[in-house]
């Protein structure tokens, strides 16, 4: 399957039940997706305990990330941007303390200054990403109306292969249609999503299929009556964008 998407690990590191049984399998097998699940468990964990974040290795972060910060923090422009810890000096034997003395070094100060700043960065980084995750669905799963779907039944050549057709409707009028398909990608090939007229004498791309399920944008001018269907079409990366002929899925939203 493909990568796990960032906003289902961004929930997931805030202990929200979202994952499917296929995702943690996925989860505990691709180094990618595990790397970025720990990434935000830990922002999460120094979030929650910032006591134990004082000790963490911290990386000095780039301009723009302030920038960020200060819009998710509604902080002035004017704030003072946190500055790096300045680089460790070699111990040459002449610091000057008596045996014994607490010494508390330059790097430890500046983490103190800038480390609370970071982990509220962090924090709302996340919490924003995963409120728009939580506003998108609730548009998607409350207010939408299906206006038609189809089940995609598998083209010769392409037995045991299926998928699901369905056209959506939002309060505004915006239609998209949601695909999926369970079927293997040959290697150097890609997935192409199609509308066509039913004696096939004309078609409208609607764009390439990433992973197993795709939602695409219906032009406001297109007439499904037209072009009912729905077809899923095997191509490669030969520069053609016509159809290649070799259709994996198909079904008909009229039907």
């Amino acid at each position: 399957m493909s990568h796990i998407d960032d906003e289902a690990l961004a929930l997931h590191a805030l202990g929200e039940p979202v994952l499917e049984p296929e995702q943690r399998d996925h989860l505990r097998t691709c180094p990618t997706c595990a790397a970025t699940a720990q990434g935000l468990g830990r922002v999460v964990d120094a979030a929650r305990t910032p006591a134990a974040a004082a000790h963490a290795e911290l990386v000095a972060p780039s301009p723009s990330v302030w920038t960020r910060v200060r819009g998710e923090l509604d902080l002035e422009a004017s704030a003072a941007r946190p500055t790096a810890p300045p680089a460790e000096q070699p111990d040459d034997g002449f610091t000057g303390n008596p045996p014994g003395a607490s010494v508390v070094t330059p790097d430890f100060q500046a983490r103190r200054r800038w480390l609370p700043a970071l982990v509220a960065a962090c924090t709302a980084l996340v919490l924003g990403v995963v409120g728009g995750v939580l506003w998108e669905r609730r548009d998607v799963d409350g207010t939408e109306t299906t206006l038609a779907s189809a089940a995609l039944d598998p083209l010769p050549g392409w037995q045991g292969a299926s998928g699901e057709a369905v056209v959506q409707e939002s309060p505004d009028g915006h239609r998209q249609l949601v695909v999926s398909v369970d079927a293997p990608v040959p290697a150097g090939s890609y997935r192409e999503v199609w509308l066509l007229r039913p004696d096939v004498s004309g078609l409208v791309s609607l764009g390439m299929l990433e992973g197993d399920e795709g939602r695409f944008d219906l032009p406001a001018g297109l007439d499904l009556a037209d072009f009912p269907l729905v077809d899923i079409s095997e191509e490669h990366f030969d520069g053609d964008p016509s159809h290649s002929g070799q259709s994996v899925v198909r079904g008909d939203l009229s039907a």
